[in-house]
């Protein structure tokens, strides 16, 4: 049986990243077939080796962001550890790097530098907040770019205290649009001969992901605040919690859910108050309204309320934990969650590619390497010989 051809099928990535932007965009580009080949220091690794959980000494954080990659370990702030990258990238069509910026130009493997090797090059560059600016040098983490980004003022309670959200959206996003952005090249290079450099920072992946509420405030001045579970342009569309202490997430996301939600809970005669009847008022009045429909929540278990909001239509939830949603019957239908081979863990379950098609299976092949796993297989592909790798071992400029 013959593996079905994938898209990026022949395509050669070489990974420089570390932790987690750059990591999920070559394991996506991973996952529609490119070669992916993750550099290592020999010293550490990615650091996301040493994050918890962890099972028989190997991490959920690594593994899940390094499936369908090749990993060798090699030492850039070595002169032939910098050459070992250089020989890579010659035959190479994309090199993913998340550094501070300046620093890959200080171990000479910028991109002019690259390009000039290899002029059909795709250099895709992950910062913190982009390669140009007073703040270019600035080094960045998830959170603190929540932060900056002013993510965390618009996330938690009102009045409460600025909250980071549980998801590290920022770098997982910012991986997302950097595969993009490399497929994105690859096909115009295929179409115009012209390779060029894709430039990602979480500072534009949060300002791109602020949306309508940065929008909001360039053209009406608009600051957004913390709602908690609510939305910022609707009304009710949020978490309430039940008799039985359960939260449950009804969505009153327009006028026609809410008069249903409004039979439901006995509440008809808001349905068609002034105050209430138009989602814009309902805005407007919503510390009124909310308070009316906690107080019927409230004064129900959540599963009877769940069955009586479904014969009613209305779009409501139980408000889940991470276990409940993986064990769901619908989750599992799907094929997000997919099966690797590791050589320690055995057969083992892992997040993929969060999209299906037709005609392909962008499944995993192969599991996340070992530090230094294919060292010796990568160096041979580039003309290394046995005693030119020994040497190089030896010196500790490869594991």
């Amino acid at each position: 049986m013959t593996t079905p051809q994938l898209p990026l099928d022949g395509v050669r990535v070489v990974d420089l990243s570390r932790v987690l932007a750059g990591p999920f965009c070559g394991a996506l580009l991973g996952d529609l077939g490119a070669d992916v080949i993750k550099v290592e220091d020999p010293h550490v690794g990615d650091e996301s080796r040493t994050w918890p959980p962890h099972k028989d000494g190997e991490a959920a954080g690594y593994l899940v962001n390094n499936r369908n990659k090749r990993g060798i370990s090699v030492d850039l702030k070595s002169p032939d550890g910098v050459d070992i990258v250089r020989r890579l990238v010659r035959d190479a069509d994309v090199v993913i790097e998340n550094f501070r910026t300046g620093t890959m130009e200080e171990f000479g493997l910028g991109y002019d530098a690259l390009s000039a090797i290899n002029p059909q090059l795709i250099y895709c560059s992950v910062s913190a907040f982009g390669r140009t600016g007073p703040r270019a040098d600035g080094a960045g983490y998830e959170a603190l770019m929540q932060a900056f980004a002013g993510i965390m003022s618009i996330t938690g309670e009102p009045g409460g205290a600025p909250v980071r959200c549980g998801v590290s959206f920022l770098d997982l996003t910012t991986g997302i649009l950097c595969a993009l952005g490399v497929v994105s090249a690859i096909h115009h290079r295929a179409r115009t001969g012209v390779a060029q450099r894709v430039d990602a920072s979480l500072l534009e992946t949060a300002i791109g992901l602020l949306n309508f509420q940065a929008e909001g405030y360039l053209l009406a001045n608009l600051v957004p605040k913390a709602l908690g579970s609510a939305h910022p342009s609707l009304s009710p569309y949020r978490n309430f919690r039940c008799r039985d202490g359960q939260w449950v997430f009804i969505a009153g996301a327009n006028d026609r859910l809410w008069k249903r939600l409004a039979g439901a809970l006995d509440l008809g005669w808001m349905a068609d108050d002034p105050r209430f009847a138009v989602n814009v008022e309902r805005v407007r009045h919503r510390q009124e309204l909310e308070a009316r429909v906690e107080e019927a929540i409230g004064a129900q278990d959540r599963e009877p309320l769940l069955k009586r909001l479904e014969e009613a239509g209305v779009p409501a939830t139980p408000v889940n934990t991470v276990d409940q949603v993986l064990n769901d019957p619908q989750t599992k239908t799907r094929t997000v969650i997919r099966r690797m081979q590791h050589p320690k863990l055995g057969d083992i379950p892992v997040v993929g590619m969060p999209v299906g098609f037709s005609k392909i299976e962008p499944g995993i092949r192969r599991h996340a390497p070992a530090r230094g796993e294919h060292t010796d297989e990568v160096l041979r592909e580039i003309g290394l010989d046995t005693a030119q790798i020994a040497e190089l071992r030896s010196r500790k400029v490869v594991i």
